[in-house]
């Protein structure tokens, strides 16, 4: 690529423009390279400084590599999306308030986000999966108990975040439908919320602890790390989740889900070198959440966790 090659000097319409952007290799159609920056494009031009003298030119998309052109609608979509995230579904209800919501008809939940957040910045995503007694269609009973902690002051003040608790329809478990719903509404907040994608968490309790074991299991690659408390898993997952950092929880004395069903999950991802840690809790039964979700010390690993990193194991 020359400086003469399929220059365009028309001003660019609705341009998005970077400053300090990295240098890279542009390829024109015919073979042809230039060392160059990215200074601004539209749908059809796009702008590059030439490295050795700063020299700018204004290319015809046409002209340049495929390559090159899928770089170039990388950053008109990216410029593009605070945009469409303020006047999507999720934005205008980050309120510092718990937030009723239903995703598609199918799925109520309620969300928890600073009302001080930005589009134009990520934050981590934490979803809740409740227990059996919360389930139905009120859209209320899955905020009951422990679950508010991750919104408490105290908390909330060192790991902001948005937080997300959806409630299980009635008769049914996180392991048929709801599950499907509950992927499909992280991926929508992915999309069209302001979540950072190395930083999605699940944490679940009893029916939502076997949940978060098994929707882990389903989408490996879409969470950061998880938090079953006082469920359970079959071996047969641990090769499936061995990358995830996870840190489960249960009672040793629990009388609802024997504390076995996590043990045998836990010695599993160990026999593989899984990212597992295991907190079994001396004389403790079913209800544990209270001690869990209160605990800094599972919050702080928690959102140190990122997608793609090494876990902490015990």
């Amino acid at each position: 690529m020359t400086a003469g090659v399929a220059l365009v000097l028309m001003p660019a319409i609705c341009a998005v423009s970077v400053s300090a952007e990295e240098v890279r290799t542009w390829t024109s159609a015919d073979g042809k390279t230039l060392e160059a920056e990215f200074v601004k494009g539209t749908e059809t031009e796009v702008t590059i400084r030439r490295e050795s003298d700063g020299r700018q030119f204004t290319l015809a998309l046409e002209k340049i590599s495929e390559e090159d052109r899928a770089f170039v609608k990388g950053k008109l979509e990216a410029a593009a999306r605070p945009a469409e995230i303020e006047n999507g579904p999720y934005f205008e209800k980050f309120s510092g308030e718990w937030e009723k919501m239903v995703f598609e008809d199918k799925l109520p939940f309620q969300m928890y986000a600073s009302k001080k957040f930005k589009a134009t910045e990520k934050y981590p995503l934490a979803i809740y999966l409740h227990g059996i007694g919360q389930r139905g269609d009120d859209n209320e009973q899955q905020l009951g108990g422990d679950v508010r902690n991750f919104a408490k002051e105290d908390f909330y003040g060192k790991r902001e975040c948005i937080v997300v608790v959806p409630q299980c329809a009635a008769e049914q478990t996180w392991k048929g439908e709801p599950g499907d719903n509950v992927i499909a509404l992280a991926k929508d907040l992915l999309e069209k919320a302001p979540v950072d994608p190395d930083r999605v968490y699940l944490v679940g309790y009893s029916m939502g602890g076997f949940g978060t074991w098994a929707l882990l299991a389903r989408e490996p690659k879409l969470f950061a790390a998880g938090v079953p408390v006082a469920g359970g898993a079959q071996p047969g997952i641990a090769k499936d989740i061995k990358d995830i950092p996870i840190w489960a929880f249960h009672g040793e004395k629990d009388p609802t889900v024997k504390v076995e069903q996590s043990r045998q999950i836990v010695e599993a991802l160990k026999a593989i070198d899984g990212k597992i840690k295991y907190t079994e809790m001396a004389g403790a039964d079913h209800g544990i959440t209270g001690k869990v979700f209160s605990d800094e010390a599972m919050h702080e690993w928690l959102f140190a966790q990122k997608r793609g990193a090494e876990g902490a194991k015990e």
